[in-house]
Order: structure tokens, then sequence, then C-alpha cells
């Protein structure tokens, strides 16, 4: 089973801390992350029934470390702790029977439930030896996974410039793999940095890329994620519109906003993902409450921060705890604001989240501006500068920008060096092509001449043997001509010495006639 991952966030930003639309921005919005396996990925419905039995049957095996983390993957979203006590079962069977796929997988699955619960220096820890087990075996796909997630670490902590890093490695290794759902939770990833640094058309640009894919797969659960991104954009977008008095523009992105947000919703209420739900109706809280509509907004939170609760996602509980506070700065009950904004700077900064931390001490400033606690206010104003110089640093920019500039030139180089090895191919095949062809004519000529030189000698050899023939037959005539003439000669004598049958006969004859008579 290969892992998949949607390592897809929600986050927004925040241009004007004074203005309540800016503060909760900030603060409203969940991160969404998911890691499963392929299995799970393809099926919203999984037989949760089916692995268990399974489960009992198994022996001490690489499937029963399958099965383990097929569970996880099914019970992350709803019940963590019993999806991390099948992350760790799958990890102790991993190393007893040493198969490091894997270790390597539930070194991932562990670090997943400590993402859900905000807990970033664990999390980080076994991405990192997640990273390390699959480096070690070229699982490349699981190489890919690992990168992207350890980006979304960093990002969490603000760290743009490694986050972006980590992100176009993730990316360029997908593309490679030709893996579609890779490259689309990376462009999602990536627009998310770009939009943090209020880049929109960039962030657009690349939600819209990871949203075609999304669709090319049927993927909901991306879909959904990258849907309520894009309406968060287009949101900021309006909200810009409207203090350039471009009401129309406005109107439209309004428009826009809720009905992205709304589309994203019916997705992850299909798929029962409380995480996305979370996400959803933050964001659509978000939109009452710039309309002044704080009575829906405050509902929109408080239901939030309940499911939040249910998971135990601390990042997720700090989010909503801010939100409520800002909410109630803004409705003038500044005694309750101040419990909230206290609590969540708290969990932020256990969590290592500066920027949401930054947000809340921005928040904190205002609600102490508004109450005439004016030292209180610069001190927590300090504070939130402080975090917005590390995080927005000049430096930190041309890092992101340097980032994207090797992304792309590693990318065109890349091309470039496919294209000419596509040619030196070519070249090569031509070159092996005119060489054959000129050892095939030199073959074609080698055996002409080896062909000739047969013929040759045997004409030769014919040649002599005629010779032969001829002096052995005129041999014979001579021996012949030989022998006749001895013939003859010898015919000569015989009729030179012999008399010849006629004279015998008169000689008989005459004798004949001279015998007496009795």
């Amino acid at each position: 089973m290969k892992d998949k991952i949607q390592n897809i966030e929600y986050r927004t930003r925040n241009n004007e801390p004074q203005k309540l639309k800016f503060i909760i921005r900030y603060s409203l919005f969940i991160i969404h992350y998911f890691v499963f396996a392929s299995c799970f990925s393809q099926s919203t419905n999984p037989q949760i029934d089916s692995l268990l039995s399974l489960l009992k049957t198994d022996k001490e095996d690489t499937n029963k470390v399958n099965h383990l983390k097929a569970l996880f993957d099914d019970y992350i979203y709803s019940e963590p702790l019993q999806a991390l006590d099948y992350a760790q079962k799958a990890f102790k069977l991993a190393k007893q029977i040493d198969w490091k796929k894997g270790v390597g997988n539930s070194f991932h699955s562990i670090g997943h439930y400590y993402y859900t619960q905000g807990d970033y220096r664990n999390t980080l820890d076994c991405w990192l030896k997640a990273l390390k087990a699959r480096e070690e075996i070229s699982d490349r796909n699981g190489i890919a996974i690992t990168l992207g997630n350890i980006g979304n670490v960093y990002y969490n902590q603000s760290d743009y410039s490694k986050a972006l890093d980590y992100d176009f490695r993730a990316l360029k290794m997908a593309e490679d793999l030709g893996d579609k759902q890779l490259q689309a939770n990376n462009l999602s990833n990536i627009g998310l940095i770009y939009w943090d640094q209020v880049d929109h058309p960039k962030a657009l640009d690349y939600y819209f890329r990871a949203l075609k894919i999304g669709e090319e797969l049927g993927d909901k659960r991306l879909q959904a994620n990258v849907l309520g991104n894009i309406g968060i954009v287009y949101d900021e977008q309006g909200i810009l519109s409207r203090k350039q008095c471009n009401y129309a523009d406005e109107g439209v992105n309004y428009d826009k906003a809720l009905d992205y947000y709304f589309r994203a919703l019916k997705i992850d209420e299909e798929l029962g993902d409380k995480n996305g739900i979370v996400a959803d109706i933050g964001n659509i809280g978000i939109f009452y409450a710039e309309r002044n509509n704080y009575t829906k907004a405050l509902d929109y939170c408080f239901r939030a921060l309940k499911i939040s609760e249910e998971l135990g996602d601390k990042s997720s509980i700090a989010i909503n705890l801010s939100s409520i506070g800002s909410l109630y700065t803004k409705t003038g009950r500044f005694k309750e604001a101040e419990e909230y904004l206290q609590k969540a700077i708290v969990i932020d900064s256990a969590i290592g989240e500066q920027n949401y931390e930054r947000q809340d001490e921005e928040a904190l400033s205002k609600l102490y501006e508004n109450t005439n606690r004016h030292q209180l206010a610069l001190e927590h104003y300090k504070k939130a500068m402080a975090l917005k110089d590390t995080i927005f640093s000049q430096e930190n920019k041309k890092q992101l920008i340097r980032k994207e500039m090797n992304y792309e030139f590693e990318k065109k180089e890349a091309s470039a060096k496919a294209e000419q090895e596509k040619k030196d191919a070519a070249q090569k095949a031509e070159a092996r092509r005119q060489q054959i062809v000129i050892w095939s004519v030199v073959s074609g000529l080698l055996l002409v001449v080896v062909f000739a030189g047969f013929i040759f000698r045997a004409l030769r050899i014919t040649q002599k043997q005629k010779r032969v023939i001829e002096a052995q037959k005129k041999l014979v005539e001579e021996k012949q001509k030989e022998i006749l003439d001895s013939i003859h000669y010898a015919k000569r004598i015989q009729t030179a010495l012999l008399p010849t049958e006629k004279y015998i006969e008169k000689s008989f004859n005459r004798l004949k006639a001279r015998m007496p008579n009795n």
C-alpha cells in the first residue's frame, strides 16, 4: 500500500490589525491537513469492520502492518487517540519483522497524529525519521509525501523560506513521478504561502491548478480544501475593493467567496470530514463578521470550537478561542474577550504558531486600547510587531523569491537537459544507424570479395584440372597411336610372311590332284 497525502491547509492573512475583519481572518481558519493510504483516499466509506476482522486472523507480517495503517487512516479524523494506538502497534510490528517500509509509514502516521494535535516538535521529529527511513529504501513516492509534510510544519511555524524549499522539492519529485495527487497537494500548499504574502494572483494561479487536477482525479477532499482557500482569496479581494471604493468588484468577490465556501462545506459534510467542516464554517463565520452580523459569526465560531475540542486539535482550539475573543471585543464584552484571547496566546506560544500568536497579541492590544489600558496595549503591540518583523522580514521575502526562482531554474534546466538528452539520443541513434549502414555496405563488399575469391580460386582449380586432363588426354592419345601403329606394323609383317588363304587353297587342290589311286 502506498501512502497518499493531501497536505492542504486553510490559512488567512491580516493586513490591518485594527479592523476586526482582519483580526478574525487570521484566527478563524483551521489547518486542514490530510495524510492517508491510497486505499483510503479512494474510498470515503472505509470498511472498518472488514479490517478489524482481518486483524484477528492476520499473522505477524507485513499484511498486519498494512491493516493497522489502514485503520489509522480511517480513525485519525474521528477518533485520533484510537488512530494513534493503531499507528504505534504498526510501528512495533514493523520493527519486529524488520520491515523498513512499514517503519517509515508508521513514523509518518504517528507524526500525522501529533500534527493534528498541534505538537509540531514531535511532528517534525517523526517526519524527519520517516524521511530518513524512506530515503534508505529509495521510496521516492514516500519521500515526496514526507517533504511536503515537513514543509507544512515549517509553514505553521512561520518559517516560510524552509516551507517553500520543502514544497518545491516535493512538487518537483511529484512531477518526476507523474503523481497528479501529490502535484495538486503541493501546488495548493505553495499557493498558501503566496497568499500569506498577499500575492493574490500567484495564490489563485496555484490554487486553480490544484483544483483542476482535483477535478480530473475526482478527489472530493482535495476539491473541498482548495475551494475553501479560493473563497478566502476572493473574500480578501472583496475587502480590498471596498477600501478602494470599487463596490461593484467588492460585490462580485463577496458573492464568489460565499459560493466557494458553501461548495466546500457541502463536500466536507458529504465526506463527514470534521476538520474540513471546522474550516468551512470558520470561513462562513468571517463572511458574516465582515458584514457586521456578529450573532451569526459567533454562532459559527462556537460550532467550530466545539468540533475542534472533540478532535483535540490544539491549533484549531486556539484559532477559535482567538476568533471568539476578537468578536467579543467588537461587541463590547471585554472581560470575556480578554479571557479567550489570553487562552489562545498560551496555546499558540506553546505549539510555536508565531503567526497566530502575533494575531492574538494584536487583538489583545486592540482590546486594551479600547478599554483605556494604554500601557498593556503598548506592551502587547510591541510583542506583535516583534513577531511580525520575524515573520515578514524583507530578507524572508527575498528568500521566498529565491526559492521560487531556484525551482523555476531547476525545472527549466531539467527540461532543457531532458530535451538535450533527447537530441543526443536521436543523434546517437542516427549515428548508430549510419554506422550500421556503413558496416552493412563494408560487410557486403567483403562478402563479394570473399565470394569473388572463391570463384577465382575455383576457376583456377578448374583451369588447372582442365590442363591436367588435356595433358592426360594427349598422353593417352599418343599411347593409343603408338599401340595402333604397332598393330598396323605387326599386321604388315604378318601379311608379308604368311601366304594368303586363297594361295593355301590352290596349293591344297594341286596336292590333292597328284595323289595316287588305290
